[in-house]
């Protein structure tokens, strides 16, 4: 496995880590507690520029309770991340992963229709 695989994991493990935070809504004070680091550090593990070590992502799948594979998931063997999707575990941005959980809680077929058509027609007039 070259460099930029090596790097391209960390970056995926750390939005992993960022994604779980945000849906059980934990700051990242609260997980450099748990780890016993500073928030600058999560920081770093989050944007992908430090990798996280196999104790500490043990710990965070403790604190976030799932299992420890949750942050390998979608990576085969060689490393390289699969072209589909992007699934609601790879969402880093706060505002989308609300709209996406608020959205998938929708019941309605013509109400989730309704709200693809208006931010589609959002999407139109701004590049205007």
């Amino acid at each position: 496995m070259g460099v930029n695989e090596s790097k391209a994991i960390d970056i995926v493990v750390g939005r992993r880590i960022r994604n779980l935070r945000l849906r059980q809504k934990v700051s990242q004070n609260d997980v450099a507690g748990h780890l016993k680091l500073t928030f600058q550090q999560i920081q770093k593990y989050e944007q992908g520029i430090s990798r996280i070590s196999a104790s500490q992502l043990f710990e965070l799948a403790k604190l976030f309770k799932v299992s420890i594979d949750t942050f390998f998931t979608d990576f085969p063997a060689d490393g390289r991340q699969k072209k589909s999707a992007r699934s609601l575990d790879q969402l880093t941005d706060r505002h989308l992963l609300r709209l996406v959980e608020a959205f998938e809680s929708l019941k309605d077929r013509r109400l989730k229709s309704a709200v693809v058509e208006l931010a589609e027609e959002m999407a139109r007039c701004q590049a205007k």
